[in-house]
């Protein structure tokens, strides 16, 4: 059974997995992306996630033990911290270096935690959707839809309008028919 947590719990999580690191004498760096992602922007719609998913290149075994040992401490996910999208088709070679990565408002000793920016949750929702989903889940069109309401745009027209959205019409041709053929995007 997956276990949900509040966003709270990944905070109290990480400062263990710090402390962890920290006497092993380690440093990792977290590039987050997903639901994590959007509970760190104040989008709430979900308020539980299973996990925090990275763009990070693999861990040693030991920074994997540690994460495991940490949830058990927690009651999470064995890979609570997850890099499985760093493996997926397209995502570091292709996304990783269009999204700009906010250095996170939470401090750590031996962790540096960087957040996509909202364009960049976008980009990555965008891909998703385009695909088909990362693992086929109803969530991605309505993140996607949460993300572009949390910059302000709410139709089509403003999507268009929008410059720095305009990949989402040039590159992922399945999502902006998805988008363009949204009846009432305030009840996405």
């Amino acid at each position: 059974m997956l276990r949900e947590k509040e966003f709270s719990v990944f905070l109290e999580a990480l400062n263990s997995l710090d402390k962890k690191l920290k006497g092993m004498g380690k440093h990792i760096v977290i590039h987050a992306i997903g639901g994590f992602v959007m509970l760190y922007y104040g989008i709430k719609e979900h308020g539980f996630t299973i996990d925090i998913d990275t763009m990070t290149k693999a861990y040693d075994d030991s920074i994997i033990n540690a994460i495991a040992e940490v949830s058990k401490e927690f009651d999470l996910e064995k890979d609570w911290l997850n890099n499985d999208c760093a493996n997926l088709e397209g995502f570091m070679d292709e996304l990783f270096p269009k999204i700009k990565w906010e250095k996170s408002s939470y401090e750590f000793e031996n962790i540096e935690l960087f957040i996509a920016d909202p364009i960049g949750m976008i980009r990555v929702k965008a891909k998703a959707v385009h695909d088909g989903g990362l693992v086929p889940r109803k969530t991605d069109k309505k993140d996607l839809m949460l993300m572009l309401k949390k910059i302000n745009i709410n139709s089509i027209y403003e999507l268009d309008g929008d410059l720095e959205l305009d990949f989402i019409k040039k590159e992922y041709s399945r999502t902006y028919k998805f988008l363009t053929d949204m009846k009432e995007w305030s009840k996405a």
